[in-house]
């Protein structure tokens, strides 16, 4: 066995290891210190307005806000129609009463009321769309002459898609495809409105079919037609496979199904809009 260190030798290193423990001690407050400090760094960094020195700007955040588009449902206004309640109508270039241009009787050539589409007023004053050539043609008519009515129906015949669609108040309530114009005797464009329903129920095999729904448009090129005035017309037909074709003389051809529904529901005066 070795013999224990002298005494002093004892107290020497129980001096040292006094020394070593402060040394750790110190150094371990330091480092709370250290930990204390940068923790206050970092929560005042967190929460404070105040910039802090050397620190990495915060990220920038981007909130995007996506207004909904606002959809308002529309509704298609009711035509004006003017139906004739004196002997003979009168239609004057302007609501002046100062010159006649045209008169009507009040009876169609197929003893329909005489009607007309009306596009403005002023006062006592109407401006209509005229059944005559050219096509387009306008005139004035005094309101007292006539009687006002709102028709809710609409049509309309692409020559493209070679469809003919009805809508009632806006929405569309039909839609058929049909044989149009071809192309030395086309369908003529614009707005027409019906003038001569005529019923062909009683024989419905017939070039025209089952109805015929004439209207206030005429051929631009057949001044007249199988003794006619070339009056343009949406009618059925005997040939229902034709439809989508260009091969008419410019009347406007659908399935005798469709017609028997147009014609039930669209009354006089229906606007009637034909675009290429």
């Amino acid at each position: 066995m070795t013999e224990p260190p002298p005494e002093s030798t004892r107290t020497a290193r129980r001096a040292a290891t006094r020394r070593k423990r402060i040394r750790i001690g110190i150094a371990s407050v330091i480092a709370l210190v250290l930990v204390a400090v940068v923790g206050a760094v970092v929560l005042t960094s967190g929460g404070s307005n105040e910039p802090v020195a050397n620190a990495a700007p915060p990220p920038t955040t981007t909130t995007t806000t996506t207004i909904p588009p606002t959809t308002t449902a529309t509704v298609s206004p009711p035509a004006a129609v003017a139906t004739t309640k004196v002997p003979t109508l009168q239609v004057y270039e302007a609501p002046d009463g100062a010159k006649v241009v045209t008169s009507f009787s009040a009876k169609t050539d197929y003893l329909q009321p005489r009607t007309l589409l009306v596009t403005e007023r002023q006062g006592d004053w109407l401006k209509t769309l005229l059944p005559m050539r050219p096509n387009g043609s306008t005139g004035w008519v005094k309101a007292s002459d006539v009687t006002l009515s709102d028709n809710p129906y609409r049509i309309t015949v692409s020559l493209t898609d070679h469809t003919v669609t009805m809508y009632k108040d806006g929405k569309e309530v039909l839609s058929t495809p049909a044989v149009v114009g071809a192309p030395n005797t086309p369908t003529p464009l614009g707005t027409f409105y019906i003038t001569d329903p005529v019923d062909l129920r009683s024989s419905p095999g017939g070039a025209y079919g089952a109805y015929a729904l004439g209207l206030s448009g005429y051929s631009e090129v057949l001044m007249s037609f199988n003794g006619g005035p070339g009056q343009i017309a949406i009618h059925g037909t005997n040939n229902p496979e034709l439809v989508g074709r260009n091969i008419s003389n410019g009347c406007v051809r659908v399935p005798n199904d469709a017609i028997l529904e147009i014609a039930k529901q669209a009354p006089l005066g229906t606007p009637v809009v034909i675009s290429a």
